[in-house]
C-alpha cells in the first residue's frame, strides 16, 4: 500500500505502514549522487542507521539477471540523509518530507488512521466470534 502524494513530484510513492517509508534508490537518484547506489547506501548506514528499524531490505524482481537489493527507508532516515547531503536537492527534498509530515499529522489524517485501525480490530473480533459460535 502506498500514499499518492499531492506534494510536488518528489517521489513516485511513499509506502504506508505504521511509519511511512520511501525507496532509498529513488532518494539516491533525486539527490543526484555521483557514487553508485550500493556504495552510497553503505556509507549512509555508517551514520548509525539500523536495519529493521530505520531501513528494510527487499529484493526487486529480476529482469534477466539476479534481483537487485532495494531498501525502503523510514522518512526520518531520509530527512537525516538529506541534511547530510547539504545540496539544493537535499534541501528541497528535506522540505518535501517536512511538508509530508505536517500533512500526515493533521487531525483528519490521524482520525482516518485511527478509524482504519478500529475497523481492522472489529473485523478481527468478528472472525474470532464466528469461530467461537461454531
Amino acid at each position: 500500500m502506498f500514499i499518492e502524494s499531492d506534494m510536488p513530484d518528489c517521489f513516485s510513492r511513499i509506502y504506508e505502514s505504521e511509519n511511512p517509508t520511501v525507496s532509498a534508490r529513488e532518494l539516491h537518484e533525486k539527490l543526484h549522487i555521483d557514487s553508485n547506489f550500493t556504495t552510497w547506501f553503505k556509507r549512509m548506514c555508517e551514520y548509525g542507521f539500523e536495519e529493521g528499524k530505520d531501513f528494510f531490505p527487499k529484493l526487486e524482481e529480476s529482469t534477466g539477471g539476479r534481483p537487485s537489493k532495494e531498501f525502503e527507508i523510514q522518512i526520518d532516515m531520509a530527512k537525516q540523509i538529506c541534511m547530510l547531503q547539504r545540496s539544493p536537492e537535499g534541501k528541497q527534498i528535506r522540505q518535501y518530507f517536512i511538508d509530508l509530515e505536517k500533512a500526515w499529522n493533521t487531525p483528519e489524517q490521524i482520525f482516518a488512521r485511527a478509524l482504519k485501525m478500529a475497523d481492522k480490530t472489529i473485523e478481527s473480533l468478528k472472525k474470532d466470534n464466528a469461530v467461537l459460535m461454531e
